[in-house]
C-alpha cells in the first residue's frame, strides 16, 4: 500500500501531461495581418467551399441612359454560391427584388460558363471563360501571400484587431480595416473613376481552424450610394457536384 500511495504523485503527473497534449490549443494570434494571412492560406488550401451574401443599401441606377439616375434599392438582395476551388467550377444564383424582381444563375463547368436571366428567358446562353476558370487558387500562393502581407503592411491600410466574438457555435478573431476616401486612392489609383469613396472591411476568422466565417463590405460613394455585403462562409470541403445543365435548358 505504500509504494502504491507514492507512486500515486507519478501517475497522476503523466495523466496530466497526456490530457494536456489532447487538450491543448494552439497560442491566440493577435496580430491583425497575420490573421487575415493564415485566413487568405485556409481559403487557398480548401477544397470547396459555400457562400452566402446578403447586399442592402440605395445606389444610383440609369438603365435608359437619360442622364438623370434614380435611387434604387437594393434590400433583399441575395447571393448564394457553391465554389469548387480545386477544379475552378462554380454554380451561383443571384436575386435582386428591384429590378423587376429579377433573378440569375451561373454555372462554370471546365471553363463553359452557362448563364441564365430571368428578364431574358428561362434558357441558359452558353460562353466560356478561358483557361483561368475561378482563379481562387493562385499559381503561386506562396507569391500570393506575400503580396497580402505587403499590402497590409502599407500605412494607408492599417488593419485593427477588435475584440473577440461570436460566429455561430465557434469563436472568432474579428479584423478591421477601415480605409478614408483618400486612402482608397492612394492604395487604388484608378479607381478614382468611381469617384471618392470610402470603405470598411470587417472579416471575423474561426479562432480553431482559422477559416473564414465571415466579411462585411461597407461601401459608401457619393456619386453612386451606399452598399454593404454581408458575405458568409460554410460547409468547407464537402462533397460538390457541379454540372452543365441539361441540354433542353441550353439556348
Amino acid at each position: 500500500m505504500h509504494r502504491r500511495l507514492l507512486a500515486l504523485p507519478g501517475l497522476l503527473v503523466v495523466a496530466a501531461i497526456a490530457v494536456g497534449a489532447c487538450g491543448g490549443t494552439a497560442p491566440a494570434l493577435t496580430d491583425p495581418s497575420e490573421i487575415l494571412t493564415k485566413a487568405v492560406e485556409a481559403l487557398q488550401n480548401a477544397k470547396t467551399v459555400h457562400m452566402e451574401a446578403t447586399i442592402d443599401g440605395t445606389v444610383k441606377f440609369d438603365p435608359t441612359g437619360t442622364g438623370q439616375p434614380g435611387d434604387i434599392s437594393l434590400t433583399g438582395t441575395k447571393l448564394t454560391a457553391d465554389i469548387d476551388i480545386e477544379d475552378g467550377d462554380l454554380e451561383a444564383s443571384v436575386a435582386v427584388p428591384a429590378l423587376l424582381g429579377m433573378t440569375a444563375d451561373f454555372i462554370i463547368v471546365d471553363h463553359d460558363t452557362y448563364t441564365r436571366v430571368s428578364l431574358q428567358g428561362d434558357k441558359y446562353t452558353k460562353g466560356t471563360t478561358g483557361e483561368v476558370g475561378i482563379p481562387i487558387d493562385p499559381a503561386d500562393p506562396e507569391q500570393s501571400l506575400k503580396d497580402l502581407q505587403d499590402w497590409l503592411a502599407r500605412p494607408e491600410v492599417g488593419p485593427k484587431k477588435l475584440d473577440d466574438t461570436s460566429c455561430g457555435s465557434k469563436s472568432c478573431y474579428q479584423v478591421e480595416i477601415d480605409l478614408t476616401p483618400e486612402e482608397v486612392l492612394a492604395l487604388v489609383p484608378d479607381v478614382s473613376t468611381l469617384g471618392s469613396g470610402a470603405v470598411v472591411l470587417t472579416a471575423l476568422v474561426e479562432k480553431d481552424t482559422l477559416r473564414l466565417a465571415n466579411l462585411v463590405l461597407e461601401l459608401t460613394i457619393p456619386e453612386v450610394g451606399q452598399v454593404s455585403i454581408n458575405l458568409a462562409l460554410s460547409k468547407w470541403d464537402e462533397g460538390l457536384d457541379i454540372s452543365a445543365p441539361p441540354a433542353d435548358q441550353i439556348q
